[in-house]
């Protein structure tokens, strides 16, 4: 989540100009190697990752950037586990960090503040945009496609409906193992990089 000043409201960003923002991102910041080292790539833009104890539970939110968007603070269980909810979280803030920070030059300052516009705009463009920048920050899609084409015998689309219940099993828990993310971004990610499979999100056959 993120804050922002008066004006509430960030500009509509289509997809093109996210993944844009997203490969500028990791071409400055990123090795190359998989699966993506979130906390790398804060480091070089200069964001720290701050845990708290009960972030979640007491505040309902599994992380926020700070108003001068240069700490992180991420629920501490999460943080230990290092876990995928916690790297996509990391993703999500610097999705903000990236894309939003130009439109908040006035920013709250209390934390109450920032909830008080949470509630109010927990819908807004800003939360899709950073969820999609996350999605492609993690899981680049020509690395998807590549894994998953191998996986497939050279062709995901043309062989992912006619393969046994085991070998989905063992191709895509291969796929989430090389990206570190969860079966949901997974399938939606799959889904970006293959639009013609409009099922893909709800076969229950890989789960």
């Amino acid at each position: 989540m993120v804050y922002l000043g008066e004006g509430g409201r960030v500009p509509y960003l289509n997809k093109n100009n996210i993944v844009r923002n997203v490969e500028d991102t990791l071409e400055e910041c990123w090795n190359g190697a998989f699966p993506v080292d979130v906390e790398a790539i804060c480091d070089d833009l200069g964001i720290g990752i701050l845990p708290i104890i009960d972030l979640s539970k007491t505040f309902r939110v599994d992380a926020f950037i700070s108003a001068d968007f240069r700490t992180i603070y991420v629920d501490s269980r999460e943080f230990e586990r290092d876990s995928h909810r916690y790297r996509f979280s990391v993703a999500h803030e610097l999705g903000h960090f990236v894309l939003h920070r130009k439109y908040c030059p006035h920013v709250t300052k209390s934390l109450d503040e920032w909830f008080r516009f949470f509630r109010r705009f927990t819908n807004d463009y800003a939360e899709f945009q950073a969820n999609y920048f996350a999605g492609n920050l993690l899981v680049p899609e020509a690395e998807l496609v590549r894994v998953l084409n191998d996986g497939f015998d050279g062709s995901f689309v043309r062989n992912y409906w006619n393969a046994s219940p085991s070998e989905l099993g063992r191709i895509l828990m291969k796929v989430r193992r090389h990206f570190r993310v969860s079966d949901d971004v997974i399938a939606r990610r799959m889904r970006d990089a293959f639009p013609g499979v409009d099922e893909i999100d709800n076969n229950k056959k890989w789960r």
